[in-house]
């Protein structure tokens, strides 16, 4: 959300330990690596919680859904990113300051889209499953208005997934360009949510948060826009339901700062020849695409079946 005129030099296609650029080949091996790390990241986070209730058979795990998912996000997807990505060449993006107005604004606008990609969501799964019910809300509301709650919702889910989807997926996507760094951080992070309520407004955030990161080159900056987000769409409905008209005005507001700022957003066209291509035709990719496609069917099912679930989903 900088000025457009401190961003009108694109960057170089590749960064320049990459030599020459890079062939459809080499990139693919590249963006298959990183979305075989998110597979096995996702299949840590659906195996976990049935191990803790063989373990742990006292222990709630839906009702504690949310610290699980988080803990799960930092203790292994993130470690195994890490790993699997460590080798790989990067673009640290240059660092610039965001003032308070401007982040406020940010905060504004991803609410705005939040609530957008949201109820675009659901409209989805109301044409594909009529008369199911909305997961997310009703786990959050099952966890109830706790500390543990809060720190899941502001603290390690913002914290883990910015430094899964916009550090180590960023910096690394960058050398290939500015925009396929946006598009595949945002889709990655829509997929990784497993379910087709929050894919759409995932994306639309991943996307938003990805440039803020590439236009500051500080991720604290996105982890707290992500705090905030969180905070207003999962922890002050619960704390105090009568704020329902306040992060309305929120989303309102976003979506006027929206088109006060439009103008000032650029994305350089440098993406390297073909990377689409090897960002989506990898082995890795297809498997986390298929992976990612199954559990939102599974969960499709289970919101339709509600007995299934206790009466959450």
């Amino acid at each position: 959300m900088e000025e457009t005129k401190e961003y009108t030099v694109d960057m170089p296609p590749v960064d320049e330990g990459l030599g020459t650029t890079p062939s459809k080949k080499e990139m693919g091996r590249i963006f298959s690596r990183m979305a075989l790390g998110l597979c096995l990241g996702l299949l840590a986070s659906e195996l976990v919680p049935s191990l803790l209730q063989v373990i742990l058979p006292d222990f709630d795990v839906q009702a504690h859904a949310f610290l699980v998912g988080g803990l799960c996000t930092g203790c292994f997807t993130l470690p195994l990113m890490a790993l699997l990505t460590r080798r790989l060449p990067a673009r640290r993006p240059e660092k610039s300051a965001l003032n308070a107005g401007k982040f406020l604004a940010l905060v504004c606008i991803c609410y705005a889209c939040m609530i957008l990609g949201n109820l675009v969501g659901i409209g989805v799964n109301l044409l594909l499953s009529p008369g199911s019910v909305d997961l997310v809300s009703n786990l959050a509301a099952a966890s109830g208005a706790t500390v543990e709650t809060v720190v899941a919702f502001v603290v390690l889910a913002p914290v883990f997934e910015e430094l899964v989807f916009r550090k180590v997926l960023v910096d690394r996507v960058l050398p290939y360009g500015e925009w396929p760094a946006i598009l595949f951080s945002g889709i990655t992070f829509g997929l990784f949510h497993g379910n087709l309520t929050q894919f759409f407004y995932a994306f639309l955030l991943g996307m938003i948060l990805s440039y803020v990161y590439i236009r500051t080159g500080n991720i604290l900056y996105t982890i707290g826009i992500h705090a905030c987000i969180n905070f207003l769409g999962g922890v002050l409905p619960i704390l105090f339901p009568a704020a329902s008209l306040l992060v309305m005005l929120v989303a309102l507001a976003g979506v006027v700062l929206f088109f006060i700022y439009r103008k000032s957003i650029h994305v350089a066209q440098n993406a390297v020849p073909e990377v689409g291509r090897a960002m989506f035709a990898n082995v890795g990719m297809i498997l986390f695409i298929l992976l990612s496609g199954a559990m939102m069917v599974l969960v499709a099912y289970a919101m339709n079946h509600p007995e299934l679930t206790g009466g959450l989903m």
